[in-house]
């Protein structure tokens, strides 16, 4: 056991250290000055122009230069950004918490729509509701989560009126910004009626977050059902029908628990999609997350953002998954009895 979550641990250190060679690799590769790229200062005199290219080595070999990028990225300084000259850091702290804020309310759609309905449709295979619920799993799965967002701000938004288009909040309240996460800084802030707040927060969260759900949703609803009907078949389960349990006590005390376990490991990927899908969403209604913020640096070639956006997302996916595989062989006796041979 220990060999293998050492394997995991080189396996992640690995991958990390690849995708820093990219990222040191793209302050060369973006047009324009290295030393701009790197630092995001672009007024600059002759005097501090050659001093930060001194700090940075670029005179030197790749690999020293490299040792030093290292050295700037562990301690937080990733430049300035060309739009603002703030810290890049600082406005990705300040920026992340509204797309986990986001991405933490679809997960939690996606696990309590995805795992009933996969259960169901495993349990009742075949059957009427199994190809309702497979049939309409497949058409969602189906429909470019783009062209969602857009049809429920065309149906909810302009034609019924019931929800907003955009945003989080109505410009009317002016919430202070604490942690980031809207419901939490509504609740923490002076206001003496805070209903009315709480109610156009969670109208501006609707649309955003079933957009966001959906995909994950589908592809939760495909494993469970997959994993169901595996269970089902099994040699245990059998056994338990002819003991006399009812449908009932055999999905509850043997078929969801043994079902769930083989879905850990694939958490990264529904992670994945959900940030993947975060992003466009945050596009599609306007959210102020990480998706919107690299899509505005993108836009105005603001290298140091787009720079730091790929190693530290990717870097938090990376590791996401590689503890999605870890606790799935803690928690599975039959992955260790495997790894241990």
């Amino acid at each position: 056991m220990l060999i293998y979550l050492l394997k995991r641990c080189n396996l992640l250190i690995t991958t990390l250290f690849l995708l820093s060679l990219l990222s040191f690799s793209l302050g060369h590769l973006f047009p324009g000055d290295p030393v701009i790229n790197f630092t995001g200062q672009q007024s600059l005199t002759y005097e501090e122009y050659a001093q930060l290219r001194s700090e940075l080595s670029l005179d030197d070999s790749y690999f020293m230069q490299y040792v030093v990028y290292l050295e700037r990225v562990f301690s937080g300084d990733f430049g300035l950004s060309f739009t603002t000259q703030s810290e890049v850091i600082r406005d990705f702290v300040r920026i992340f918490p509204a797309s986990a804020e986001l991405s933490i309310y679809a997960l939690v759609v996606t696990m309590l729509v995805g795992l009933p309905l996969g259960l169901w449709a495993g349990v009742k295979r075949n059957s009427l509701v199994d190809k309702i619920i497979f049939s309409a799993s497949a058409i969602a799965n189906s429909i470019p989560i783009f062209w969602l967002g857009l049809l429920f701000i065309l149906v909810f938004s302009l034609n019924l009126a019931w929800l907003p288009i955009s945003g989080r909040l109505n410009l009317l309240y002016d919430i202070p910004y604490v942690s980031g996460i809207l419901l939490i800084d509504i609740a923490v802030s002076d206001f003496d009626n805070k209903w009315p707040i709480y109610q156009d927060a969670i109208r501006h969260l609707i649309l955003p977050t079933i957009t966001l759900a959906t995909l994950p949703t589908t592809l939760l609803i495909g494993m469970m059902r997959a994993n169901v009907i595996n269970v089902m078949d099994s040699q245990y389960i059998k056994a338990a029908r002819t003991k006399g349990l009812s449908l009932y006590q055999i999905v509850r005390r043997h078929v969801l628990r043994n079902a769930l376990i083989p879905i850990i490991p694939q958490f990264g990927l529904l992670f994945n999609t959900l940030m993947t899908s975060t992003m466009i969403t945050e596009i599609i209604f306007s959210w102020p997350g990480i998706g919107h913020w690299l899509l505005e640096a993108i836009y105005q070639r603001d290298y140091p953002v787009i720079q730091t956006s790929l190693l530290l997302v990717s870097s938090f996916m990376i590791v996401i998954n590689v503890l999605a595989d870890i606790i799935h062989t803690l928690v599975n006796p039959l992955v260790r009895k495997e790894i241990n041979g």
